[in-house]
């Protein structure tokens, strides 16, 4: 089934920007939860090869969204403060969107807003504009930083565990690789 979405998405990689510059950014901007968007992401685990990962929206009733990775299935509680995940009682993205704000993050890390005027290249363009947060601590002591560009979603994110038996850091990310993402319906 990933494979099958691969060339879809790839196609819709975009490099220009597709929100507007003066557009007022709010948590939805930076993660377009509607049915039927969907990313594709090279993982990297640190063996020779990446895996391909693909995340769709299945469904989305104007408060919450299902979103689909592999086997698992997220639901994301869309509110005017933020995108939520309400099972972990945690925030994705909390308004507002100004350098420095933190919040409760997944795994019980502390989520903070570290740039605000981050550029992301990526096999599926380059992005200006996104967001950059930061995640420190929690249950696995965890380091997580996640990048959101406005009107794509996720471009990358980086998960960094140091191992209490060798002392090693271990790093997993994703990068995206392709998506499709139907604009706002006040953008048409």
């Amino acid at each position: 089934m990933a494979v099958l979405w691969l060339p879809l998405m790839t196609a819709c990689a975009s490099t220009s920007d597709p929100t507007p510059a003066s557009a007022v950014l709010v948590p939805l901007d930076f993660y377009p939860l509607r049915a039927g968007n969907a990313w594709s992401y090279d993982v990297d685990t640190g063996e020779r090869s990446t895996t391909l990962a693909v995340t769709r929206v299945e469904t989305f009733d104007g408060s919450i969204a299902e979103v689909r990775t592999a086997e698992a299935v997220v639901r994301y509680e869309v509110l005017p403060d933020g995108i939520r995940v309400p099972k972990a009682d945690a925030w994705l993205i909390r308004a507002p969107i100004v350098l420095g704000a933190t919040w409760r993050g997944l795994g019980g890390r502390t989520a903070k807003l570290v740039s605000t005027d981050t550029v992301a290249e990526t096999l599926a363009g380059r992005f200006d504009r996104c967001i950059e947060v930061s995640e420190v601590g929690g249950e696995l002591e965890l380091d997580v930083s996640t990048v959101y560009c406005p009107g794509v979603g996720p471009v990358s994110v980086t998960s960094k565990m140091r191992s209490n038996v060798s002392e090693r850091v271990l790093t997993v990310s994703a990068r995206l690789r392709g998506y499709s993402v139907s604009p706002r319906a006040s953008d048409r």
